[in-house]
C-alpha cells in the first residue's frame, strides 16, 4: 500500500521523536555536531602535556578530573618539598642515597608508562567524537605515537641516570668500609642534626695516582691535603712535593719504627711517592688491607703534622676522562709546556701546550698541563695542579654535571676510590655545601718555602701548616645547624674572606707580591 503524507512513519509508530537539525544535541547523537581533525590534534597535545585534559574534552569528565587531580597533587607536593629547604642540599642528599635513587627510578618508570597509556587513551576517546577520514585517523595515531616517544625520553633519562648514580655510589663507596680505619680518624655522627658538631678539623688526602695498564703498582703523582674546618667550611690545601726525601712517619707507626731517621736511601730513590711501593713489598704494613695507602697516610701525617682522616684517589686516566666528560677546562698557560718526554729523554716529547690565556683544553691537554715538568720544576707543576683544581671547582656547574652525568659517573666509577663509607655520605654532602660557601686557600711546599727537598726542615713545615690553619680559622664565621632538615647546616659566607673562585682572566703578575710561605687564595697562583 502506498503511504501518504498523513500516514505515520515506522519511527512515529514506535514512539520516536524526530530530531530538529537546528536543535543542539549531545556529542555522539548526530554527526552534525562532531568535531574536526584540528580539534582532535589540539586536545591530544594538550592532554599529553597536562594529563587528564584530553579525557575531559572527550566527555570523560570524571576520569579526566581524577587524573588531573592526581597530577596537581603530585606537582604541588614536589614544589612544597623543594621550597622547604636548600634545593642544592636536598638534591645532593637524594643523589647519595641508593635506596631513594631506586625508589625514584621505579616511580619514574611507572609514571612514564601511565603517562604513555593516558596519551593513547585520550586520543582514542577524542577521535570517537570527531569525523575523520582514513588519512586523518592514521595521522592522529602517528601524532599520538610521537607524543608517547616524547614522554618516554625524559622517563628514560631520569630512570637511567638514577640507576647510574646508584651504581656509582654502591661501587665507589661500598668498598670504603673495608679501608683500614684508624682510631684517631675524625668521623661524623651521621644521625645527629649537625653531624660535624664537635669536630675541629677533618683532613682529607687527595691522591692523583699514576696507576695504569702500562704501570706496575701505584705511585702517587699528586699529594694534596685538604684540611677543612667543618664549623665554617673554610679549607686549606697543602701541596706536597712527590720527591721529598728523609720523610718522617707518624709517631709510633710501623713506618716510624722502620725508618726512625726518615725514609731515605743512599741512591736517592726513597722519595715521598715511593712509600706506597715500599709498604707493599713485604713490610710490617702487610697486615693492612691496603698497605701502600696506610703507609702513605702515615708519611703525610709525619710531613704535615696533620692526622689524615680519609682519602680520595683518582688515577690519571680517570682525570682525563672526567675533564672530557665535563666538556673540558679553560686554563691560563704562562709558559710553553711539553707533552711527554722527561729531562733525560726530551726527544720523546710528542707536542707542546703553547703559552696563552683562557685556553680551552680537553682531558688529554689538561692532564699534561698538570703533569708536564721536565721544562719547568716540580714546584711549578704543583702550582699548575692547584690551578686545575680551582678551574674544576669554578667551571663545573650543576647544569654541566646534569648534561654529561653518565660520562662523569663512568669516569669516577672506573677510576676513583675513597675511604668515605656509604653510611656517612649524607654528612659529607652537608660538609660539601659548607665548603662551597666558604673560602679555600692554598700553601704549596715549594723550594721557596722548604729550601731543600733532600733535607727539609719538617718542624718548619709543621709550623707553617699550623699558621695557615690558624689564619683560615680566624677569617671564618661559624655556621649553625639548620633546624629544617636533619644532618644539614647552612653555610654563611665569610665577609672578610676572599672568594676562592677567580673571575675573569688570570693575571700572572698577581703572585709577585705574595709571600710563598703564606697560604694564598687559589686564584692568586693561577
Amino acid at each position: 500500500m502506498r503511504q501518504t503524507d498523513a500516514d505515520p512513519t515506522d519511527d512515529e509508530q514506535a514512539g520516536a521523536v524526530p530530531v530538529d537539525p537546528a536543535e543542539p544535541t549531545e556529542p555522539g547523537e548526530s554527526e552534525a555536531v562532531r568535531h574536526d581533525f584540528s580539534w582532535v590534534l589540539l586536545w591530544t597535545v594538550l592532554g599529553s602535556l597536562i594529563p587528564g585534559l584530553g579525557l575531559i574534552a572527550a566527555g570523560r569528565r570524571r576520569t579526566g578530573a581524577a587524573v588531573l587531580g592526581v597530577v596537581v597533587l603530585a606537582v604541588g607536593a614536589t614544589v612544597v618539598w623543594v621550597l622547604r629547604g636548600d634545593i642544592l642540599r636536598r638534591g645532593l642528599s637524594f643523589a647519595v642515597d641508593p635506596h631513594r635513587l631506586l625508589i625514584l627510578a621505579v616511580t619514574v618508570i611507572v609514571a612514564g608508562v601511565l603517562w604513555a597509556l593516558l596519551i593513547l587513551l585520550s586520543h582514542d576517546q577524542l577521535r570517537r567524537e570527531a569525523i575523520l577520514g582514513r588519512g586523518q585517523k592514521i595521522s592522529g595515531w602517528v601524532l599520538a605515537a610521537v607524543l608517547v616517544v616524547g614522554a618516554a625520553v625524559p622517563t628514560y633519562v631520569v630512570a637511567h641516570d638514577s640507576f647510574v648514580q646508584r651504581d656509582l655510589i654502591n661501587t665507589v663507596f661500598n668498598n670504603a668500609d673495608d679501608v683500614d680505619a684508624d682510631a684517631d680518624d675524625a668521623k661524623p655522627d651521621a644521625v645527629a642534626p649537625d653531624p660535624w658538631a664537635g669536630t675541629d678539623r677533618i683532613n682529607v688526602l687527595l691522591i692523583g695516582s699514576d696507576a695504569g695498564a702500562d704501570r706496575t703498582g701505584i705511585r702517587p703523582d699528586t699529594l694534596i691535603v685538604a684540611s677543612i674546618q667543618p664549623a665554617t667550611g673554610n679549607t686549606v690545601l697543602f701541596s706536597l712535593p712527590r720527591n721529598l726525601e728523609h720523610v718522617p712517619f707518624k709517631k709510633d707507626s710501623i713506618g716510624a719504627r722502620a725508618w726512625p731517621d726518615g725514609y731515605y736511601c743512599a741512591d736517592n730513590s726513597c722519595l715521598m711517592n715511593a712509600v706506597w711501593t715500599w709498604a707493599e713489598s713485604g713490610t710490617g704494613y702487610a697486615k693492612f688491607r691496603n698497605p701502600g695507602l696506610r703507609a702513605t697516610e702515615d708519611a703525610v701525617t709525619g710531613v704535615t703534622g696533620l692526622e689524615i682522616d680519609t682519602y680520595v684517589m683518582l688515577n690519571l686516566k680517570g682525570f682525563q676522562d672526567f675533564v672530557d666528560a665535563i666538556g673540558g677546562l679553560t686554563l691560563d698557560v704562562h709558559e710553553r709546556l711539553p707533552i711527554g718526554g722527561d729531562s733525560e729523554h726530551p726527544w720523546e716529547t710528542v707536542g707542546w701546550i703553547e703559552k696563552g690565556l683562557n685556553q680551552k683544553m680537553n682531558g688529554f691537554h689538561a692532564l699534561w698541563f698538570a703533569r708536564s715538568r721536565w721544562s719547568t720544576s716540580d714546584y711549578d707543576r704543583m702550582r699548575r695542579q692547584r690551578c686545575v683544581i680551582g678551574a674544576i671547582a669554578e667551571q663545573t656547574s650543576p647544569v654541566t654535571v646534569a648534561r654529561h652525568f653518565p660520562s662523569i659517573a663512568k669516569a669516577l666509577k672506573d677510576n676513583m676510590s675513597t675511604g668515605i663509607p656509604q653510611s656517612d655520605l649524607q654528612a659529607w654532602v652537608d660538609l660539601a655545601t659548607r665548603i662551597q660557601g666558604a673560602t679555600t686557600t692554598s700553601l704549596a711546599f715549594t723550594d721557596d718555602v722548604i729550601a731543600s727537598r733532600v733535607n727539609p726542615d719538617y718542624d718548619l713545615i709543621h709550623r707553617q701548616v699550623q699558621k695557615a690553619i690558624d689564619k683560615s680559622e680566624q677569617d671564618a664565621t661559624p655556621v649553625t645547624a639548620s633546624p629544617t632538615a636533619s644532618a644539614t647546616s647552612s653555610p654563611t659566607p665569610t665577609p672578610s674572606a676572599t672568594p676562592s673562585k677567580a673571575k675573569g682572566k688570570s693575571d700572572p703578575k698577581k703572585t709577585e707580591d705574595v709571600d710563598p710561605a703564606t697560604a694564598q687564595d687559589v686564584s692568586q697562583v693561577c
